[in-house]
């Protein structure tokens, strides 16, 4: 990224990627007393606002809860006991709780975002959102990350680590060295159609038909 930078920036932990992922790391690091500084070519309002997936394991429930961030899924999000598996028109029940005494919760991956993002703001965090682009620029003693602001001015954070949060299609997932990918594309494709109304069912239904895989899932209570 040309020209110099025109402010600089010294920290413990630079994370890329503020999404929940970074987030979390930020927030658990910052349990453990260690600084972080979390960057983002998003902005926060944009984050909140796609939707994702909205299930979440009980660990992940328990690491929100125990950590602090939030305990509002506890209040908000709905307790699913186990899910639905249907062939041939008839639907055979996995009873998560009786089988293994743990259940998953219902609760969009948008408002576990703005839990953190909440917990994080509440805490005096450093965040960066909305950024023109974000690049690591030297792995020597020190990591550098350095970004262009949304007014086209550069500048570079600097820490001991830096941390690719940023997904699969992030910019940091290049820096691995003699990476090999496998993967496998697929003829066909998932659809979803999100729809106010009603649930259609009080839990997951994963069903199979003539006509393909199907699923009955929930991202709120009237979506």
């Amino acid at each position: 990224m040309p020209g110099r930078p025109s402010s600089h920036t010294r920290t413990q932990v630079v994370v890329v990627g503020g999404g929940p992922a970074g987030l979390m790391l930020s927030h658990l690091l910052a349990r453990s007393g260690i600084d972080s500084v979390v960057l983002d070519t998003r902005s926060a309002e944009e984050i909140e606002n796609t939707q994702r997936a909205g299930i979440l394991e009980r660990d992940r429930v328990r690491l929100l809860v125990e950590s602090g961030a939030s305990d509002r899924v506890l209040r908000d999000g709905h307790e699913h006991q186990g899910i639905d598996l249907r062939f041939a028109g008839v639907s055979h029940r996995i009873d998560f709780k009786a089988l293994v005494g743990a259940s998953c919760w219902l609760y969009p991956q948008t408002e576990v975002f703005v839990d953190l993002h909440g917990a994080r703001t509440r805490d005096g965090s450093d965040l960066r959102y909305g950024l023109a682009t974000t690049q690591v620029v030297e792995f020597d003693d020190v990591a550098r990350v350095r970004y262009e602001d949304s007014d086209g001015q550069v500048h570079e954070v600097e820490g001991d680590l830096v941390v690719g949060a940023d997904g699969s299609r992030g910019s940091a997932r290049g820096l691995v060295e003699d990476r090999h990918q496998y993967f496998r594309e697929y003829p066909y494709a998932w659809f979803g159609v999100l729809v106010q109304a009603p649930a259609s069912a009080p839990e997951l239904i994963y069903a199979k038909s003539p006509y393909g895989f199907a699923l009955i899932s929930q991202r709120t209570s009237d979506i």
